[in-house]
């Protein structure tokens, strides 16, 4: 058997000044092969902020939880990929709707 090694490549910044993640760390906090972040990036489950001069997607930490989201859909519920999109597309809005609702009511009662 094979054993699998994933290198860490140190986080830099983007030209905006935010920390950001390769898609091998990516993979690495998620426990995923890197391959499977590239997957998610052609499905649209997920985004890149840019790419590095070599071509390299460059990440926010933000998209960690976010990985490991997809990853419990589709491993413990069984969501296919197509699911997922409209799954994270309805939480994104549920979240959306929820905050709008905390803003209102905190208008209401202060």
């Amino acid at each position: 058997m094979t054993e699998k090694h994933y290198f860490l490549v140190s986080v830099g910044t983007v030209s905006g000044g935010g920390s950001y993640l390769t898609s091998t760390e990516v993979a690495y906090h998620c426990g995923v092969h890197p391959e499977l972040i590239d997957r998610f990036i052609q499905l649209g489950l997920i985004d890149f902020i840019e790419r590095d001069r070599d071509g390299t997607a460059l990440f926010g930490s933000d998209v960690v939880p976010l990985v490991r989201r997809i990853l419990r859909l589709r491993n413990e519920l069984g969501v296919n990929y197509s699911g997922i999109g409209v799954i994270l597309d309805l939480m994104a809005r549920v979240e959306t709707l929820e905050d709008r609702i905390r803003e209102l009511e905190s208008r209401v009662f202060d």
